[in-house]
């Protein structure tokens, strides 16, 4: 089977879209399917030499040109339509595949899919990372109010027109469904197994309770809930964020405005994400209570915590939640500040509660293989090349 990937990230890039599809092209090559990925040009401040290599012969990456990211709405409009414009030709000259799929959230990228599933005359496959469009109206992200329900509409008709929408989620399949999209699947995110893991050995523990958030610092994560509760704990614990984001500097203001001791850092990568990790006697996974679409929202940094043992703070609701319940690799917290400064002062007091005891590894080997992912994903595109032809 010939199959387009068309992604707005792929590898050498660090992204939550390269982490998932590098993997399952992989997988997908080593089953003997042809894999053509339509990607824009690599941004040269997110490559780094750790992504997964993807140098299997049936794996072909073509690429266009990426414009610079820009700083306003209206050069963010016209850099997705540029791109869309320049991405159509490289993904219509090459030999026609047998199905074509397109990574949402990333409207053009979904657009240009449409396109080449109608022209050549193939199924059109939706891999849905995220609850859109409803987060789109929650994060109010696009500044012209006006815009969201003209993108909005446009989202949901095209995940409409599809011949297979997939999920990351049950939950956002489910409400998918009572949408109106009729083929529904859910291949869950997850981490890649057989790559070699250095071991974590855990600094020793002096003192406070060393609380750690490693990731995205946007709206999304409501971390200020977390440094208010630094606020009240005081020399209790020891707070450090590490990462960039929209909401980064409002952070570090609030920080200075409460007078709270936070060791903000800039992303890192590889082996320093371990030196992280093996300093944190806790890690955040924080998505904020009042967007309704986290309640079937997975973080897939959630996997890779698992996935390593260690223990999560979990400031979620929902799927997220259940996972690390499942998972007994942590405890989930009320998203109020009362709630944390009670639980990570009942944590600094008790550090035997810290204890994983390998359950997040065992969880994740038999529920989140990218490489099982990727063997499901294989039957179900064989299914509906199967279906489609038929009809």
């Amino acid at each position: 089977m010939k199959i387009m990937l068309l992604t707005h990230s792929f590898s050498p890039e660090i992204s939550p879209p390269q982490r998932r599809w590098s993997v399952i092209a992989n997988e997908l090559a080593k089953l003997g399917h042809e894999v053509t990925v339509v990607a824009p040009q690599p941004r040269r401040n997110l490559v780094q030499d750790t992504t997964p290599s993807t140098d299997d012969e049936r794996i072909h990456v073509k690429r266009y040109k990426s414009l610079r990211k820009p700083k306003t709405m209206l050069g963010k409009m016209l850099k997705h339509g540029v791109e869309a414009v320049l991405s159509l030709p490289a993904a219509l000259k090459e030999t026609p595949p047998d199905v074509v799929i397109a990574t949402v959230p990333a409207l053009p990228t979904l657009i240009v899919g449409y396109a080449v599933s109608k022209i050549r005359g193939i199924p059109f496959v939706v891999d849905l990372r995220d609850a859109w469009p409803d987060l789109l109206r929650e994060s109010q992200v696009l500044k012209w109010r006006w815009m969201e329900p003209i993108v909005s509409h446009m989202l949901a008709y095209l995940v409409k027109q599809s011949d297979l929408l997939v999920t990351v989620t049950r939950g956002l399949a489910v409400k998918m469904r009572l949408n109106g999209v009729k083929n529904v699947a859910t291949i869950s995110n997850g981490v890649e197994l057989e790559r070699p893991v250095s071991a974590i050995d855990r600094e020793p523990r002096s003192g406070a309770l060393r609380v750690l958030y490693l990731g995205n610092i946007g709206r999304s994560q409501g971390l200020e809930t977390l440094i208010q509760a630094a606020k009240s704990l005081g020399d209790d614990i020891s707070l450090r964020i590490v990462g960039n984001g929209t909401e980064k500097r409002r952070l570090v203001e609030l920080s200075e405005e409460l007078d709270v001791k936070v060791d903000f850092r800039e992303p890192v990568y590889g082996d320093q994400v371990l030196e992280n990790y093996a300093w944190a006697d806790t890690c955040v996974v924080s998505l904020r209570p009042d967007w309704p679409s986290f309640d079937h929202t997975v973080p897939s940094k959630l996997y890779e915590l698992l996935y390593l043992d260690r223990h999560i703070t979990g400031m979620v609701r929902g799927e997220a939640a259940g996972i690390i319940i499942a998972a007994e690799s942590g405890e989930v917290v009320g998203q109020t500040v009362p709630a944390l400064v009670e639980y990570l002062a009942n944590l600094a007091a008790n550090p035997d509660k810290l204890k994983t005891n390998n359950h997040g590894s065992r969880w994740v080997k038999k529920n989140a293989s990218l490489r099982d992912a990727a063997q499901a994903y294989a039957q179900l595109l064989n299914d509906v090349v199967t279906r489609v032809g038929k009809s």
